[in-house]
């Protein structure tokens, strides 16, 4: 699925990392915009999940719209924003676009548990063992 997007060998172009720069850009901005909307545990639950959420539609609307279509720029544009708004987006489009279905199933379970123990283990290196520490 992911060859009417991109060919492995191509050279991108300039224009190309100057717009998913961008996007990244704005798609973060975009995304701490919503965070800060509201300084509450919850919103910071909902507003993630909607940012996530959104994210997908978005990129599963410019993968439809870009599909075999010749433009670059503006795909890179997309996805930077996109992605930049929330990296699940990019996660849930490399899961769907993968050829192999096992492989889609590992990547799809085996990211979120591997990054929560990978987050854990973060968190118990960096936390003081004692308060004389601070």
């Amino acid at each position: 699925m992911i060859e009417g997007l991109q060919q492995a060998d191509r050279r991108r172009s300039v224009g190309e990392y100057v717009a998913v720069t961008v996007g990244g850009a704005v798609g973060a901005a975009l995304r701490y915009e919503v965070w800060t909307w509201r300084a509450t545990p919850r919103w910071l639950l909902m507003s993630t999940f909607g940012v996530n959420v959104f994210g997908c539609l978005v990129v599963g609307a410019a993968l439809g719209y870009l599909w075999g279509r010749h433009a670059p720029v503006a795909r890179a544009g997309l996805f930077g924003l996109a992605c930049g708004f929330t990296t699940f987006g990019l996660y849930a489009f490399q899961a769907v676009t993968h050829r192999g279905a096992w492989n889609s199933v590992m990547y799809l379970v085996g990211t979120p548990v591997i990054a929560l123990i990978a987050m854990a283990l973060g968190a118990a290196i960096t936390t003081p063992r004692s308060s004389s520490a601070r």
